[in-house]
């Protein structure tokens, strides 16, 4: 359970970092 809960914490960060610089 906490290895998915990584990987979604992980997938979401893959998303916003990318706005945030841009």
């Amino acid at each position: 359970m906490m290895v998915t809960i990584i990987y979604f914490i992980l997938k979401i960060l893959i998303i916003v970092v990318p706005l945030l610089i841009a």
